[in-house]
């Protein structure tokens, strides 16, 4: 059984569909909404919706992996945006919006935030000032994650769906050791893996930064999450199968032997984040060998995207040890996905989808939550997430 963990139904499509117009690519409240359509059309018999009753209070459930200035200015900066007011908003930190900005100073016509420059690489002399410009200067990493008006309650609803993913996870792995004959005999299933859909992706951010359309970590969250739920010393693994680098959660984990990151992702000299990916970054200090970056050459098929997460699964499970399982599941690894450089983009499609979960799943039975990270090609996002969790979950490891 499949449990999904999702916010309740939005305020309003309208709404949605107003905040995701300030990209091209990126729509993450269609990208949810597509992902929960397809597992119920699809996979209805095998999955159960639930839902958190509240969103979180605010961003400080984070702290575990984020620093607190982070947290504090995505908390605090889209109201600061606001009482600029429309001739105190600077126009080179205004998101362009698709069809062209929009004027007014009511929350749907303010255009997003975005910074005008950015700070050095970091040093002890550097610091966000008081501005707001001054903190998205130093704590983004791109001008195309903009602050908007729904963020914050986006992010609060995605950090209750996250916490209750993993409870429910850790929990289901608990119960399993109940005889099988007494599950079967009283009708209840036998949970494999919860998944948490977000609405944001979120393994880009790293302790201190934001970017990549991601602005905290939910991956790097559920891991020290499962960590406490667990008990201390816990060995988690992180998987990541995002196209792109999980250098945020790579970063937060870096010194960390309890967690252990693995990535699979385009080689990074051909695509973003261009600095961050590569073989030989393996951690450091005590952390030394518990990264492990797989760059993949673009083009990549499903036959040698196979061979790669296969080394991940037993590295993970005979090697390390784990004891809980993140997987950040980012879907831009589809043919045709446009959020890839002109050079790259991966080849894997249909099939190649339920292929990965049940690799996924033949190799682990250890508590599993699925995040969701990208994926941008939207006609095929929704049955390819569906696809690699329902496969996972039919699968015996």
């Amino acid at each position: 059984m499949l449990l999904v963990i999702t916010r309740p139904d939005a305020s309003g499509i309208e709404k949605e569909n107003a905040a995701d117009s300030h990209d091209t690519y990126n729509s993450p409240r269609l990208r949810r909404r597509l992902i929960l359509k397809s597992l119920k059309d699809r996979y209805g018999d095998i999955s159960t919706v639930e839902h958190p009753s509240s969103a979180e209070d605010d961003l400080s459930p984070y702290k575990t992996v984020h620093d607190q200035g982070l947290l504090d200015f995505l908390e605090s900066a889209w109201e600061d945006w606001v009482d600029l007011g429309e001739d105190g908003r600077d126009i080179s930190a205004c998101s362009q919006r698709i069809g062209g900005d929009i004027g007014g100073d009511d929350a749907e016509s303010i255009p997003g935030l975005i910074p005008i420059n950015f700070a050095l690489p970091r040093n002890s002399r550097e610091r966000p000032g008081n501005s707001v410009y001054g903190g998205i200067a130093y704590y983004c990493t791109d001008m195309c994650t903009p602050i908007v008006s729904s963020l914050l309650e986006e992010l609060q609803w995605d950090g209750a769906v996250v916490k209750m993913a993993v409870e429910r996870a850790v929990a289901a792995v608990s119960a399993s050791t109940v005889d099988d004959s007494v599950r079967e005999g009283s009708h209840v299933p036998a949970v494999r893996a919860a998944y948490a859909i977000t609405t944001h992706p979120g393994h880009h951010a790293a302790r201190d930064s934001y970017g990549g359309y991601c602005y905290v970590n939910h991956a790097a969250r559920a891991a020290r999450e499962m960590q406490t739920l667990i008990g201390e010393g816990t060995k988690v693994a992180i998987l990541d199968v995002d196209y792109h680098c999980g250098n945020g959660t790579a970063a937060i984990f870096y010194t960390d032997p309890n967690v252990w990151v693995c990535s699979l992702h385009c080689n990074p000299d051909f695509d973003y984040p261009f600095t961050s990916g590569f073989a030989d970054q393996i951690g450091e200090g005590s952390g030394w060998g518990s990264t492990m970056h797989m760059p993949l050459p673009p083009k990549t098929s499903w036959q040698k995207y196979e061979e790669a997460l296969s080394v991940a699964m037993d590295a993970i499970t005979s090697g390390f040890g784990a004891q809980g399982l993140v997987v950040s599941l980012g879907l831009d690894t589809y043919a045709g996905d446009e959020v890839s450089t002109k050079r790259a983009g991966f080849q894997l499609s249909g099939d190649d989808y339920t292929k990965m979960g049940e690799l996924i799943g033949s190799k682990t039975n250890v508590p599993t939550v699925f995040i969701q990270e990208g994926g941008y090609k939207m006609d095929v996002v929704g049955d390819a997430a569906a696809d690699v969790v329902a496969s996972f979950c039919k699968s015996k490891g």
